[in-house]
């Protein structure tokens, strides 16, 4: 009787052992398919919370749900990487560690973007932005010469949020493009992003052919060096142009040193990462940041007529941007 009573407890343990592990590994399954692998019984809503709240206090980056699956898989795989006990030791980590911080900033912050992305804005400058400040920039030289003056015409662009440089690099070809003597000209393009790893990469001006996007063939054939049959190199003249710099969007006192300063002014699909608030202080820090008479463009979803703002309304070339009244 009494075996019989021991088999029957060895039975019901071993089933109890079976259904943990049955159990535990529906547990990694399910965390293998959404990418946390053994951390996600831990990725509750709260834990998740935690990690955002931390970005956003440092950042004032926001996620929205569509990309919260991402999200959990890079905060698992950053955990992983660094061979966490658990989600909180790594939280823990995070907080204290402004490389660690970097890191994953790093992870979440890349943005896949190409050559000449949104053409119409390119067009834009070419038919209507930059023809504008030629003949501005041409009418004060001639009337310093007339003065007995020498007068350098200038032109000033920022690339703000430039991730790998495409955008920058795409700014400067149409610019060599549209100025027919840069060598008279003062030019400088500035492209700023808070992930040093992007920026590393804007500065090597090395790429994959798939990067060419919407770049004309002319583009092409004129600033790209081949490498080899899968990679591209800037030109020396499109680099000479353009400079990269970190800067965190949320620093407005840092942009302060740029009051006044852009001609042109590129922060597309920046604004999205943001909530509502720190998107009204953006857009007047880069109004600040314009000369009188300069323009911002925006992306797709980033039209401003939900912020106040003085920018005026210019509709060219089929699609919306802002200019800075002359006066202000």
């Amino acid at each position: 009787m009494l075996k019989r009573s021991n088999d029957a407890e060895e039975m019901k343990k071993a089933a109890n052992n079976g259904r943990e592990s049955e159990d535990a590994g529906r547990r990694d399954k399910a965390g293998d398919r959404e990418g946390t692998g053994r951390y996600a019984m831990e990725m509750t809503a709260d834990t998740i919370g935690r990690f955002k709240d931390l970005i956003y206090d440092r950042c004032h980056l926001t996620f929205p749900l569509s990309r919260e699956p991402q999200f959990r898989r890079l905060i698992a795989r950053r955990a992983e990487e660094g061979r966490h006990r658990s989600l909180a030791d790594y939280y823990q980590a995070l907080a204290s560690s402004t490389a660690e911080f970097e890191q994953l900033l790093s992870l979440i912050t890349t943005r896949e973007t190409y050559f000449f992305r949104m053409p119409e804005h390119f067009e834009a400058l070419e038919r209507f932005v930059l023809p504008g400040i030629v003949d501005r920039e041409g009418k004060k030289a001639m009337a310093g010469l007339a003065r007995g003056e020498k007068y350098r015409m200038r032109l000033e662009v920022l690339s703000a949020g430039c991730a790998t440089g495409q955008e920058t690099h795409s700014l400067a070809m149409q610019v060599l493009d549209s100025i027919r003597y840069p060598k008279a000209w003062d030019i400088s393009i500035t492209g700023t992003d808070i992930n040093p790893d992007a920026l590393e990469t804007a500065r090597r001006a090395v790429y994959g052919t798939m990067r060419l996007g919407k770049t004309p063939p002319r583009f092409i054939e004129q600033y790209f060096i081949p490498l080899s049959p899968e990679e591209i190199l800037l030109s020396e003249e499109v680099r000479e142009l353009t400079r990269f710099e970190t800067m965190n969007l949320r620093n407005l006192p840092a942009m302060h040193g740029f009051k006044g300063r852009f001609d042109i002014i590129f922060c597309r699909n920046v604004m999205i990462y943001f909530d509502l608030p720190a998107q009204q202080r953006l857009v007047a820090a880069l109004t600040d940041c314009l000369r009188p008479g300069g323009y911002l463009f925006t992306g797709e979803g980033e039209v401003l007529h939900l912020y106040d703002h003085s920018l005026n309304v210019v509709e060219q070339c089929n699609t919306i941007f802002y200019q800075k009244p002359e006066g202000a």
